[in-house]
């Protein structure tokens, strides 16, 4: 069996990863091609295109970035004509894979979506091509479901697949050990930042998320921090204060460790949820970006916890309003403040629970087999 696959963001890449190693237990023979990142090509993907090509969040910066996006589009296109996959999978970035899932209908070859496109957020009309393109779509948020099926699209919810990951984590976690070896005290408070995976969204959060570190260095001299970099980047290291440890592919042993989190919006979040790790958001976009974003979105909060927990669970700070010096107070007030730590644990477990049982990746392995005829 052959297959095709194509995620273009770090998150993407670990989800189909997972995904692949599950098909293989079904079909030891299968090859995959497409696009993917590290966690991919470790488990034997042949790349059309480096993932680290697309790494670009926003919509200006998408725009920016497009005659190379296109360039990688018409590869991939090429490779999926020429490849005569059995199967499509199609993971997440829907601003890549919508039109690749076009050219396989064309192509017909069936196609499986995994982590849909949040028409709920917004840009509803991706209904439609979803329903046109598509065979079906594996969802990882519960409500996600009904709202598909009600618009005509085949739909599974199949719980997320960091629910594992993360339950994994926790089980294997040897706090004095990893500090140990992340070169931290585990005597002494620790901050962990996430300032995106993506290269623009790096360089927008990333010196607010520093600003907001050395007030907190000052006001806290006992506190540790660590800045986790996401492996889709190149391994250059960005210039950091000495306090501030850089940690790469050991993210979630390092979040799983760290007293609190100040977080971009996104993936993290909800891995922050499953480890019930506290936290805030803060993301800065280009203005353009966030102001047609807030034109064309329809939901009350950036953090997917708070939307999944109806609530305002996880403090939010977006724009101006990610001052180092508001950040630096939340933070420390989590930091100061057993009570209020605790009192988020408690409603990140809430919001874990929602997600799903274990087994994500199994369950959408054996609906991409059924998807190809193969089930």
């Amino acid at each position: 069996m052959r297959i095709f696959l194509s995620t273009a963001d770090a998150s993407g890449d670990m989800h189909a990863a997972a995904l692949l190693e599950a098909l293989r237990k079904r079909c030891a023979s299968l090859e995959a091609f497409g696009l993917g990142g590290k966690a991919l090509e470790a488990m034997g993907l042949e790349a059309v295109v480096p993932q680290s090509e697309l790494a670009v969040a926003g919509l200006v910066e998408i725009a920016s970035s497009l005659p190379r996006m296109l360039r990688a589009y018409t590869s991939l296109r090429r490779a999926l004509r020429d490849g005569s996959p059995d199967l499509v999978v199609l993971v997440d970035s829907p601003d890549l894979n919508l039109p690749l899932a076009a050219v396989a209908r064309r192509l017909r070859r069936p196609v499986l979506y995994y982590v849909a496109p949040q028409v709920w957020a917004w840009r509803r009309g991706r209904v439609r091509k979803l329903r046109r393109r598509v065979d079906h779509v594996a969802v990882i948020f519960p409500f996600e479901e009904a709202l598909l099926r009600e618009a005509g699209v085949p739909a599974t919810f199949v719980g997320h697949p960091l629910v594992d990951r993360m339950t994994a984590v926790r089980r294997a976690l040897q706090p004095e050990r990893v500090a140990q070896e992340l070169g931290v005290d585990r005597g002494r408070p620790l901050l962990g930042l996430l300032p995106g995976s993506r290269r623009n969204e790096i360089a927008r959060n990333l010196p607010c998320m520093l600003e907001t570190a050395e007030l907190l260095h000052h006001a806290l001299p006992e506190l540790q921090f660590l800045l986790f970099l996401a492996p889709t980047l190149s391994a250059q290291t960005p210039e950091l204060p000495a306090y501030v440890r850089p940690v790469r592919d050991r993210t979630h042993e390092g979040m799983a460790i760290s007293s609190c989190l100040i977080s971009a919006p996104g993936t993290a979040t909800i891995e922050a949820a499953l480890l019930e790790v506290p936290l805030i958001v803060a993301h800065t976009a280009h203005p353009l970006s966030f102001g047609l974003a807030q034109r064309l979105t329809r939901v009350p909060s950036a953090c997917m916890v708070n939307l999944i927990a109806e609530a305002g669970v996880v403090p939010e700070r977006l724009q101006r309003m990610a001052r180092p010096a508001t950040l630096a107070g939340l933070l420390a007030q989590l930091l100061q403040n057993p009570g209020q730590a605790q009192k988020m644990r408690r409603d990140l477990a809430r919001v874990a629970a929602r997600l799903g049982p274990p087994g994500a990746s199994e369950r959408v392995a054996d609906l991409a087999l059924e998807v190809a005829g193969r089930g």
